[in-house]
């Protein structure tokens, strides 16, 4: 099997109020939308110019519980998702394709910090903790590697 890569990273701002529902299994779900923006100037009339693009992002579990209740209209965020591919019929029959943004992890950024609070996944004090060697393995291997 070939190994692979499907991640996106965007930097953007929150569109329209969140959409957050429970579902009959029990679990939840956030949909969102984030806008980018590109800015070049015009060639022609040195006019300078704005592109967005918007980005459409779901979110389960505890994790759009999270969100629907930390994050607002106007917001930056920082995220990282997988990009799904999403086939629909609308209510004529015509079959639509679109991409979806399916949310790993993300960091709200807050226009008044320009430090957002990040996870440490490090110990607050002390030495970092160094893994156990691999049992039957001795230092004094290291002197017989072929590199």
């Amino acid at each position: 099997m070939q190994p692979s890569v499907n991640k996106v990273i965007l930097l953007g701002s929150i569109g329209d109020k969140i959409e957050f529902r429970h579902l009959e299994n029990g679990g939840a779900i956030c949909r969102f939308s984030v806008a980018t923006y590109d800015y070049f100037t015009d060639k022609v009339s040195g006019e300078k110019k704005t592109v967005t693009d918007w980005h459409s992002v779901t979110s389960w579990g505890e994790q759009a519980k999270e969100i629907y209740k930390q994050l607002k209209k106007g917001q930056q965020i920082y995220l990282e998702a997988k990009l799904k591919m999403r086939t629909w019929q609308s209510k004529e029959g015509v079959t639509h394709k679109g991409y979806e943004l399916f949310l790993d992890t993300y960091i709200p950024i807050n226009a008044n910090n320009t430090n957002p609070k990040v996870e440490n996944h490090y110990p607050q004090e002390g030495i970092p903790i160094t893994p156990a060697p691999l049992p039957g393995f001795e230092l004094s291997d290291l002197d017989e590697l072929p590199f």
